[in-house]
């Protein structure tokens, strides 16, 4: 091993667990601002990124985490702005005592927030006159979608679910881009899907550009208890909505 890679694996070490692991060969004072700098920077990201997490646990319970996550996670990432997606991954695995049930999923909720924000590509639904049984339909892009067995969404240091819900529910979160093309503004949105929705939005985000009677047919095969008429018309009564919510767009045509 090289004096490079093996000085890199002691200041790594170090700044993982500083009361377990030997110092590296450098002044104190040095050492401290360095450690400093590169915990609070890290403590800072995931709390700007998973504030209702924070607001939930004590501080003490909130250093410990975020401690061991920075003692023991490995991350696959390099890069800085993927240390809220890490985190995720960390405590999906995280194992204490203390730490609430339903925190993983609230992670997972916080987590899909903050990248609809981020999302790179412009979410904003293109106006359209002509019926939309013409058009063909394809899922907002920012848009993402998970099922929870919390109530993630009104989770608060004042709102704590004792239990999880009776029936998972599926939540959407996206962004709205609203205004002209170069001074818009962004809002990122939630809507709790009900089952139909929910497969209806998925097989639209495997299979974007599909008109409603095409929708209609591949749903009819995974809800074999409704008629595909039934579900045709079922979309000529919801399409509309989802696309006022700017959650389905018309497809450019």
């Amino acid at each position: 091993m090289s004096d490079f890679k093996r000085i890199q694996l002691q200041w790594a070490a170090w700044l993982r667990e500083p009361n377990s692991a030997a110092p590296p060969a450098a002044e104190q004072r040095r050492l401290a601002v360095y450690q400093r700098l590169v915990r609070n920077n890290i403590d800072g990201f995931i709390a700007r990124g998973f504030p209702v997490l924070k607001s939930v646990l004590s501080a003490q319970h909130w250093q410990l985490l975020v401690d061991d996550f920075i003692a023991k996670h490995q991350a696959t990432s390099p890069l800085f702005a993927e240390i809220g997606t890490e985190f995720v991954t960390f405590i999906s695995n995280y194992e204490a005592s203390w730490l609430p049930p339903f925190c993983y999923q609230l992670a997972v909720y916080e987590r899909m927030e903050l990248d609809a924000y981020h999302f790179s590509e412009t979410c904003r639904a293109a106006p359209t006159s002509r019926a939309i049984e013409e058009l063909t339909w394809r899922v907002n892009p920012s848009l993402t979608w998970h099922a929870f067995d919390y109530p993630v969404h009104t989770i608060a240091a004042d709102a704590i679910p004792d239990e999880p819900l009776a029936t998972p529910i599926f939540l959407a979160v996206y962004r709205v881009d609203e205004g002209a093309e170069l001074y818009f503004t962004s809002r990122v949105k939630f809507m709790q899907l009900n089952p139909v929705t929910m497969l209806l939005v998925d097989y639209l985000q495997q299979h974007p550009s599909q008109s409603l009677a095409e929708i209609a047919e591949a749903l009819a095969q995974q809800l074999p208890q409704f008629d595909q008429s039934q579900l045709y018309q079922g979309l000529v009564n919801t399409v509309p909505d989802l696309y006022q919510r700017a959650m389905l767009f018309p497809s450019a045509n």
